[in-house]
């Protein structure tokens, strides 16, 4: 178990509490699948970690003297971060190896995230402020293998695919490329940092997905029947969802978004069971795209060219 693993386990564990003794939480580590050496946590290798998880991740874990317990100071805040929640929930998942192997005939995976081998690298070359090269295909032009050195700003997983968001050697603009069509990636010579894009929230601020509209955000209001809602409510759509009406049979929900194909395309995949109500212009535009996909469906199918 590296020491990643055994922090992040101690950070789950204290934020599934209001705060361990080092007694308790030995208890809970030696009865843990992670622990694969039957070592406790001593005192002195806790304050070890104590320090490394505050330095790495800002995570603060207090000691109350007048419990003996140890807790997590700014819990909310880990709660409400989305790397923290991604990284806890790998955690998670980590902690199951033993147990899915032995039932590996009881579990149905989704595929794993791609272009995985490339994020190590791209991370490397983030840290010593280095240019990356390497070949890209695009799926609208998959005939041609582009040739990028680029800056490297920052990653971003979306639907099970990564991403890095790169700024062109001079600053003029950024790209978004997946991962999985990128090879012979390399770190470079030049040494050069990001001007246009710092800051990862900033750039995708009141975006949904990995596509960055530049136009306004609008505040998207969305009907939901009655079950669809249960599933919006337990893993909202966006960050800034707020349910504003709620009756027995439906509830709508309002979100400040910039409407990209993402953002269609999710809204898309709720079927009949959501509805965009308002803003005209976006309703407008979900409109069309049915009324596209309709007039496909109600095409007389021609042969091999069926769709």
């Amino acid at each position: 178990m590296t020491k990643n693993g055994k922090c992040l386990w101690i950070v789950e564990t204290l934020l599934r509490t209001d705060g361990l003794s080092l007694r308790e939480l030995n208890d809970r580590w030696m009865q843990s699948s992670l622990c694969d050496d039957g070592r406790q946590l001593h005192e002195r290798t806790f304050a070890r970690y104590r320090e490394f998880i505050s330095s790495e991740y800002a995570i603060d874990i207090e000691y109350s003297p007048s419990t003996n317990k140890y807790f997590i100071e700014n819990a909310d805040e880990i709660r409400d971060n989305a790397l923290y929640r991604y990284l806890l929930s790998a955690y998670r998942i980590a902690d199951l190896n033993t147990m899915a192997i032995h039932h590996r005939n009881r579990l149905l995976l989704e595929p794993t995230p791609t272009g995985t081998q490339h994020l190590s690298p791209l991370l490397q070359a983030i840290d010593r402020g280095a240019t990356v090269l390497f070949d890209y295909t695009s799926y609208y032009d998959v005939e041609r293998l582009q040739h990028w050195e680029l800056i490297p700003c920052f990653l971003r997983i979306f639907e099970g695919r990564w991403y890095l968001i790169a700024e062109y050697m001079d600053h003029s603009k950024a790209k978004v490329f997946a991962l999985e069509r990128i090879s012979e990636l390399r770190i470079g010579s030049n040494l050069m940092q990001p001007v246009r894009v710092t800051d990862a929230a900033v750039y995708y601020a009141d975006c949904f997905g990995i596509i960055r509209e530049d136009r306004a955000p609008s505040l998207v209001r969305l009907w939901a029947d009655r079950e669809q809602r249960c599933y919006l409510r337990a893993q909202p759509l966006h960050e800034s969802q707020r349910e504003v009406e709620t009756a027995d049979d439906h509830s709508l929900f309002e979100y400040w978004v910039r409407p990209s194909f993402d953002f269609y395309q999710k809204v898309l995949w709720m079927r009949e069971k959501v509805c965009i109500v308002s803003p005209d212009s976006v309703r407008g535009e979900m409109a069309a795209i049915v009324g596209r996909m309709a007039a496909m469906y109600g095409a007389a199918p021609q042969g091999s060219g069926t769709r």
